[in-house]
């Protein structure tokens, strides 16, 4: 049996769709994209605005947002959320398509099958794809140590506020010392324990200067740097630009490397 629930975290996995993460009470200022995005929750709720309509976003809903529509999101205002989320382009479909939530979509999608819509081929096609595929294998093939660690960071980076996990600390939840630690890292993501941790931060607060209204302080304190100018410091020498600069042109991620995309993953994975 399919699950709603399965099929949207694992699929945010699985494609290397991105995943955010927020505070509670953060928002994501009104905005107009130039493409298509899907939004769904994996933890947490979510409030999508526009001139139109409200939907509330919970972890059963698939919401579609068109181009060129003026919006804004209200992220939970009681306790952190996640989603993920992906950006698409369709300009044959630009004119036709409004805001659609869909909630429980694998039950839109069985729906068709009911129907005598020209889709119900594709639709099962698609649902086929899904249920071949079936769930990620959990075992990876990394090292204990690694899988030690990664779980060590999923439960304490399960939410925000982060705070700043030392390498040495990470190697006790490893049951390993620091060197041979930073030789796994090195091999399985080709970068250092300690440059890896500080980019995972560093690539929370990209969604939070992207995607939110926090200001470069507040950012600073929920991605677990000591104060505003530390982070500044850390952050323009990881993307050569300051936080302030990044935030209307965020061109880049730290996420670009392989590595620490698929280190990124293995965290946020359990939701």
């Amino acid at each position: 049996m399919l699950r709603t629930s399965w099929h949207l975290s694992e699929c945010a996995q699985e494609a290397a769709v991105p995943v955010a993460d927020y505070p509670a009470g953060a928002r994501l200022p009104t905005r107009v994209i130039e493409d298509f995005e899907f939004v769904w929750m994996l933890r947490g709720r979510a409030t999508f605005r526009s001139a139109d309509t409200d939907v509330v976003l919970t972890p059963d809903v698939l919401l579609l947002v068109p181009p060129g529509l003026e919006h804004s999101f209200d992220w939970d205002p009681k306790r952190p959320s996640r989603h993920g989320y992906v950006h698409f382009d369709r300009s044959d479909l630009a004119s036709q398509v409004q805001v659609r939530p869909m909630r429980d979509p694998l039950t839109g999608l069985c729906g068709y099958l009911l129907s005598e819509d020209r889709a119900v081929e594709q639709t099962l096609d698609l649902m086929l794809t899904v249920i071949r595929l079936g769930a990620p294998d959990p075992d990876r093939r990394i090292p204990g140590p690694i899988r030690l660690a990664v779980e060590y960071l999923r439960e304490h980076w399960a939410t925000m506020p982060l705070r700043r996990i030392a390498v040495a600390e990470l190697a006790a939840a490893a049951h390993v010392s620091r060197g041979y630690l930073n030789r796994l890292f090195q091999r399985a993501f080709d970068l250092s324990a300690a440059t890896a941790l500080e980019h995972i931060r560093c690539a929370r607060a990209e969604t939070l200067l992207a995607r939110t209204d926090l200001t470069v302080d507040a950012i600073a304190k929920q991605c677990g740097f000591a104060d505003v100018s530390h982070f500044s410091h850390r952050f323009t020498l990881v993307h050569g630009v300051s936080p302030s600069l990044y935030r209307p042109h965020p061109v880049s991620s730290v996420l670009d490397h392989t590595g620490l995309r698929e280190l990124n993953r293995l965290i946020v994975e359990a939701v």
